[in-house]
């Protein structure tokens, strides 16, 4: 990806975890902070000092559904605890990325996710398609249910948190999805570390645009 815009933290880039917290109560924190350690393992060759799950919230954390947003690099650099409002999409616009993107690790800097995000004109959203198959939104992992199978691309963006736990649980399964394939399906899902199959943030399938 391009130069990363929060640099001046330090050298090298920097990376974003996003936990859900209930009323103070951190959802799953053991495997964002594992895939915290991971990162830094794999980009700096280091390790990462964290605090326990339960000192992770500042103290002025809300009550309610808040989105916790950790800016982090060989160290956590910044906490964010904001109240979340899931996004209402009605509408998803297919739209194609080159080959080369990546995003298996999840960087601070989306310039590339936003410039894709910015071709969805009328649509609420876009829906990524690399190298022939579909992939994620911009924001979220997408689960396609059939009438019968909750099912995953294969050939996600980023193999999130909740998807992972998803797929553990056989609750989803994962299969290459093409455009083509879409037919096959009812409706499609948005998931993330703050939205679950339960959260229903969903549309028909038909709500998806070519072009």
């Amino acid at each position: 990806m391009a130069t990363d815009p929060f640099s001046a933290f330090g050298a090298g880039p920097l990376f974003i975890e996003t936990i859900r917290v209930d009323d103070r109560c951190i959802l799953r924190p053991e495997p964002h902070l594992r895939r915290m350690r991971e990162t830094v393992r794999e980009v700096f060759g280091t390790t990462i000092e964290l605090p326990a799950a339960a000192e992770l919230l500042p103290a002025d954390c809300p009550a309610g559904l808040v989105k916790c947003r950790i800016l982090y690099d060989r160290a956590i650099r910044r906490i964010e605890c904001t109240p979340y409002e899931p996004r209402r999409i009605a509408s998803l616009r297919l739209v194609e990325a080159c080959d080369g993107l990546d995003y298996r690790l999840k960087r601070a800097d989306r310039r590339e996710l936003e410039a894709l995000r910015a071709q969805r004109g009328a649509c609420d959203e876009v829906l990524i398609v690399r190298g022939g198959a579909i992939t994620d939104t911009s924001y979220s992992n997408v689960v396609f249910f059939d009438g019968r199978r909750y099912v995953t691309p294969d050939t996600c963006l980023l193999a999130g948190v909740r998807r992972h736990e998803l797929l553990r649980s056989g609750r989803i399964v994962e299969e290459r999805i093409t455009p083509r394939d879409l037919e096959r399906f009812e409706r499609v899902w948005l998931i993330n570390a703050m939205l679950g199959l339960d959260d229903d943030v969903s549309l028909p399938v038909a709500a998806i645009r070519c072009g």
